[in-house]
């Protein structure tokens, strides 16, 4: 009479274990579900017009408009207005200093504001057939105009970029280069976030200004499923 329940027992048992092992699998495809979720291979379009005027001679003042495409070129990621103002030391070394103003478009389709401003460092050597550029930029974005707020923990970049020049031949200079980023965050350590690397020709047309097309790839450093995003770009430059 007794032996129905040692099987009920068992039974129960192991409806238990199936039902812990379903929960699992369910858990894994949640998981696979998000990770797909994420754009870890894309093609962007960056195009812009700047306009830039020099004064007492080692003053420079710009003003640029750009806007950028994302989702293989398909739709509108962000457009922003950046005033900047550069000050030649000499003939190697010159600062700067950059505001952004930024429609950054989100996921819902909805446009969010973002204000950013950066310091350079910038040098500029000469060889018999190479320039060499080195930028280093400190960056600090936040939301809206909240600039005055530094208790925010807001992203902050520090910006290494190094390009070389081909500077031999007529109208059009060949150039490649390369930049880094690191994280700065209250909460983490600092880390390498990305890096980027492209290859474009600059087209100098006298007064009527110059135009840099270029291609190349931003790639995630740190991500167990690092994103790289290919870009194109077309800029424009009208020196007033």
């Amino acid at each position: 009479m007794n032996k129905p329940f040692p099987l009920l027992i068992e039974a129960e048992v192991y409806i238990k274990h199936s039902f812990a092992f379903l929960l699992l699998l369910l858990n894994a495809a949640l998981s696979l579900l998000a990770q797909e979720t994420k754009v870890v291979s894309d093609l962007h379009l960056w195009t812009g017009v700047q306009l830039e005027k020099t004064f007492a001679k080692d003053w420079t003042v710009s003003l640029g408009e750009e806007l950028r495409f994302k989702h293989d070129i398909s739709e509108i990621n962000n457009y922003f207005t950046e005033l900047g103002i550069r000050y030649r030391i000499n003939k190697n070394f010159a600062l700067q200093g950059n505001y952004r103003f930024t429609r950054d478009r989100k996921q819902d389709q909805s446009y969010e504001n973002l204000s950013r401003y950066n310091f350079d460092l910038r040098y500029k050597g000469k060889l018999d057939f190479l320039t060499i550029k080195y930028r280093l930029r400190y960056q600090k974005e936040m939301e809206g105009f909240r600039m005055a707020e530094h208790n925010i923990p807001y992203e902050t970049y520090m910006r290494h970029r190094i390009a070389f020049i081909i500077n031999k031949m007529e109208f059009v200079e060949p150039y490649v280069s390369g930049e880094i980023f690191k994280l700065f965050m209250p909460t983490s350590y600092p880390r390498f976030e990305y890096m980027r690397l492209l290859l474009g020709l600059k087209y100098d047309m006298d007064k009527a200004g110059e135009i840099k097309a270029a291609f190349g790839f931003n790639r995630e450093l740190v991500s167990t499923q690092p994103a790289t995003i290919y870009m194109m770009r077309l800029n424009y430059t009208y020196k007033l």
